[in-house]
Parts: structure tokens; sequence; C-alpha cells
């Protein structure tokens, strides 16, 4: 249950004809203290077999689908997976041709009428939108990460405490962009995601395990993982995402703070972690390991008592600059115009 009243992120509000009433509620067992602690693993027993594979695929895909119904539509975990994946999509030709069918459903503004559809503007037009328009590029970013950032977070934080393989079993699943591969959609956004479980390969892991023993802060699992998660897969996705558009990192990183921020008020945490994981990822400026957070200041951290105030986000997606969209309610922009008015009143 969520512990502050905002509204549900860009994604879900697209997708409201599809999405199940009771999307927004996640119930499920409380987590693991944060004093709980796993050691780096000296044994082999922990490895999962493709047999193995595929049965926590199925089980992680069936919880899914009871404690999500909206994600589970358009996430699955496989071992065979049909889709794009990041080094396919990611090509300059492909992903412009998924940007030029998306700007056909989303044509600058003052480029269509009742009497001119979308269908009516010039390719040339709608080639330089897909390729200039920030708002545009934006919000094809806001479907990507809004239908991998909730499951992931499923996975990452639930997986490890109900599933039936062990938490080093399920730590020992790869989680770099390399093998989660995009389904489009006939309009040239994100339709799906399909995430391919894969064992890290052992010297990664080998890596892994000596940073931990060699480290003098003893991290819990859950926090371990999340910030593994940011590091191999979000921060390289991002960055390939901002070599082939106009829209700036910052702006790909308030998209995933606002995110993660909310669909971690929606998985009924305890409190005391609750807050602390919103410390770690938001008002920390590096990790444990000495690296950049780039989540700090991504979004409004509020306080306690005024978190159910709409002014999370710190950066406008731009989305009110495209057809077929509009301002969002919590849009800074507007805040900040409100702000000034008040303080000339």
């Amino acid at each position: 249950m969520a512990r502050q009243r905002e509204t549900l992120p860009t994604l879900a509000k697209l997708s409201r004809g599809t999405q199940p009433e009771h999307t927004k509620q996640c119930h499920h067992k409380p987590s693991q203290s944060l004093g709980t602690v796993v050691g780096a693993q000296t044994t082999d027993l922990t490895a999962l077999s493709q047999v193995d594979l595929t049965e926590v695929a199925q089980e992680f895909n069936q919880r899914l689908a009871l404690r999500a119904p909206f994600y589970a539509q358009h996430f699955v975990a496989t071992t065979k997976p049909q889709g794009l994946n990041i080094d396919t999509w990611s090509q300059p030709a492909v992903y412009q041709s998924l940007l030029l069918d998306f700007a056909k459903a989303y044509p600058p503004l003052g480029k269509t009428s009742s009497s001119s559809p979308s269908e009516n503007i010039p390719e040339q037009i709608l080639l330089s939108h897909s390729c200039n328009s920030k708002a545009l590029h934006s919000l094809w970013g806001q479907w990507y990460f809004g239908l991998l950032v909730p499951p992931m977070l499923e996975w990452i934080i639930n997986a490890p405490h109900s599933l039936a393989s062990t938490i080093e079993q399920i730590e020992l699943i790869d989680i770099v962009p390399e093998h989660f591969y995009l389904r489009p959609h006939n309009s040239g956004r994100v339709a799906g995601f399909e995430f391919q479980l894969t064992p890290t390969p052992k010297v990664k892991t080998a890596i892994v395990k000596a940073a931990i023993v060699k480290s003098t802060v003893v991290t819990p699992p859950r926090e371990r993982q999340l910030i593994k998660w940011i590091q191999s897969h979000l921060i390289p996705s991002v960055e390939r995402l901002t070599g082939l558009s106009p829209t700036p990192a910052k702006l790909y990183w308030s998209h995933l703070g606002y995110l993660i921020h909310w669909y971690l008020g929606e998985m009924a945490l305890p409190e005391i972690e609750f807050e602390h994981l919103k410390a770690l990822l938001f008002n920390t400026t590096s990790f444990d390991d000495g690296e950049v957070n780039p989540l700090y200041n991504s979004i409004n951290l509020l306080p306690a008592p005024v978190a159910d105030v709409g002014n999370i986000r710190r950066v406008c997606c731009l989305r009110y600059q495209l057809t077929n969209s509009h301002r969002c309610g919590d849009c800074p922009l507007a805040t900040r115009a409100q702000a000034k008015c008040a303080a000339h009143a």
C-alpha cells in the first residue's frame, strides 16, 4: 500500500484503459530485516540448471500476475526470448524507425487539426520531429522505463523471499541490459519486455564476491541488488538512450527516480526499510563502493508531513509539447508558476 497519495506515473495514466482497477494494490509478505546479511558464497551448490531457470521464470511470472497484473501483461521472465535485444533495437536505424512511428502517434503541436489528421503531416516534418524532439524521445523513454522498473523492483525485492530458489541463486541471475528483450508496439513505443534468465558469468561473479569480501561496509542483499541493478543495468541503458536521442540524461534519471520512488511506496515495505531505501537512493551522492549515484536529487524527496504534496518531480518531462498528450498533474513547471504567483500576491 502506498505511503503517499502520489499520482500514478504517466505510463499508468496512458494505460488506464487496459489496467485493472486493482493494479495499484501490491500485497506481499513483509520484507527481510535490514540487518540480514548474506556473505560471499564459496560453494557451487547455488548454481541453477536450465530446468531450474525455467521453473524460476514460471514461478516469477505467476507471482507477478498475482501481485501486479497490469505489469504481468508487459513483462515476462523466460529462457527463450523472441524480442529485440538491446544491440538490435539501439541500432540507430532501428531506433529511428521506432521513433518515426511514435512521431505519428505524437506529432508536434500545431501540425494537426480535425481537418488535417496526423496521417497528412508531411514525412519531412515527422522525420525532423522524430530526430530532434526532446519531448518525443522523453515520452518514449517513459514507456521504456515505465514497463521495466516495477517488475524489476518486484524481482529484486520480492523474488528472493517468495520463490522456491534461494537468495543466493536469485542473485546469480544476470540483470545486465543484454538479457532484456524489447517487444515493440505498432505505434513504435515499447509494448513489453522479455527477461532472459541467465546465470552471471563466473568471472563477473568472482569479481563481485571479492568486492563484497573487501568492502568495509556490510550491505544487505536487497540493497546490494538494487545498487547492482542501477550500476549494471540502468546506467548503461541511460547511456545508450542518450547516445541515440537529444534528450539529456538528467531527464531520463528524473523518470527513473519518479518511478522507483512511486513503486517502492506501493510495495508495503516496513516503514524503516522504506525510509532507508529512499535515503540511500535519492539523498546519497555515492554508493559504498565510491561510485556516483545517478539517482541523487532526481526527485524532490519530501519529508513525511508533506509527502502527499504533488511536487515530487524536479524536471518537466516535456510531454505537453506533443499533440495527443497533456501536461502532467504534478508538473514542476505548474508548481513553480503557482509559487511565483503566490509570492507576488
